[in-house]
Order: C-alpha cells, then sequence, then structure tokens
C-alpha cells in the first residue's frame, strides 16, 4: 500500500495521485491546507473591487467553510462544492455559527453543476483545480465557464512547478504554466498570472499560481 505521500505526490508526468478527501478530514493533522483563515488572494482581489463585490459566487471545494463564510461576510450569495462529507458537515457548522447563509453542495462539479448555467458573478478555487485529474480538467474548466455570467471573473490558486524540491514526494501537486493553461484558454482570458505561496498551517510555504480569469 502506498504511503500518504506517494498518493499525494506522484509526478504528473507518470502516475496521477489519488485522493481519499473524506480520509484526511478525519485523520489527525492530514489537512494542512485547512489554516482557519481566508485566503491572502481572496482577500487581496475582494480589497481591488473597492466594495464592488461580486452578487453571486461559487466557490469549489469549499472544506471547512472558511473562504465561503468570509465571502457571505461581504454580502456575497455564495454557493459551495466539497466531496469531504466531513469538510461539509464542518462548514455547515461554521455558518451556523456565524449566522450566514451558504447553499452546500456535497457533489463533485465534474459530474454536477449546482447553479444555473450563466448566473455566477464570481468563482474561487483554492488547490481545486491542481488535483483534478489531466483527462477531466477540460471538463472542469468547461463547468466553470458554464457557471460564470460572460465577463465573469474567476479566481484560482494552484501549485506551480517553478518550485524545486529536493523531495518531490512533499507538498501540493505542482502544474507548469502550459499545463495550467491548456484547458483554460478556450473558454477564459488569462487577466493575471503571478507568483504566490500556499502557507500551511505548520507555517511551511510552497510555490503557487494566482491566476484570474475572466469568462469569454
Amino acid at each position: 500500500m502506498k504511503n500518504q505521500q506517494e498518493i499525494e505526490n506522484a509526478d504528473s508526468h507518470g502516475e496521477e495521485r489519488q485522493y481519499n478527501w473524506e480520509e484526511r478530514y478525519t485523520q489527525p493533522n492530514s489537512a494542512p491546507w485547512d489554516s482557519g483563515l481566508p485566503a491572502p488572494e481572496l482577500e487581496e482581489y475582494f480589497a481591488s473591487l473597492e466594495g464592488k463585490y461580486p452578487k453571486l459566487v461559487l466557490e469549489i471545494g469549499c472544506g471547512t467553510g472558511t473562504n465561503a463564510i468570509w465571502m457571505a461576510n461581504h454580502g456575497c450569495a455564495v454557493t459551495t462544492t466539497e466531496i469531504a462529507p466531513t469538510a461539509m458537515e464542518a462548514a455547515k457548522k461554521k455558518a451556523a455559527e456565524a449566522k450566514k447563509q451558504i447553499d452546500f453542495h456535497l457533489i463533485d462539479i465534474c459530474e454536477t453543476t449546482p447553479v444555473e448555467d450563466g448566473t455566477q458573478d464570481f468563482a474561487f478555487d483554492r488547490g481545486v483545480y491542481h488535483v483534478i485529474e489531466r483527462a477531466k480538467r477540460s471538463l472542469f474548466v468547461e463547468r466553470v465557464a458554464a457557471a460564470l455570467k460572460p465577463g465573469s471573473f474567476w479566481l484560482s490558486i494552484s501549485g506551480c512547478k517553478d518550485e524545486y524540491r529536493e523531495d518531490p514526494n512533499v507538498g501540493p501537486p505542482q502544474l507548469s504554466a502550459i499545463e495550467l493553461l491548456t484547458p483554460i484558454e478556450s473558454h477564459f482570458a488569462v487577466i493575471k498570472l503571478e507568483r504566490t505561496y500556499f502557507i500551511l498551517d505548520n507555517g511551511i510555504k510552497h510555490l503557487a499560481w494566482k491566476a484570474l480569469y475572466q469568462r469569454r
């Protein structure tokens, strides 16, 4: 049986990684991305809007709900997807404690879309796109694009292959710029592509892509 690092870090040019997200959210210290703090890239993007926040928002892979609740606190009507039941239940509990109405869906967006086509003003994912199987990336992008109104934006944070690792079996999945953008460009204009970092709850940093796309 493969250990967890081997499962998470098979090279993207070879064997693809396999994931059990429910297991990650039920085992101690197995979800280092879940810091309990809103994503800095999301905060930065909203700050750039100068109060003109999107009304209808889709978050793909909401985890325990931190970013969804943060967006709801900024007046957004948030719909989320998540495939780990334990994470979803934690998100619902946190939203109830925060007295925020969020439309949670325990679904895989590659199989089911939780919103009507062409209705959303903004989409967000942090660390979801980079775990999608290569064969399904185009479908994932199509689903996100279908949910958005033309001209709307998608902010996506993904692991960056420009980071050299002495041990490639440590850290989030990594995509090259070509791997990142090839499925994107038929549906989205690339507005911004910058480097950022995943900062894990133990303080470790891993290089990431911060990408802002606009629906064609």
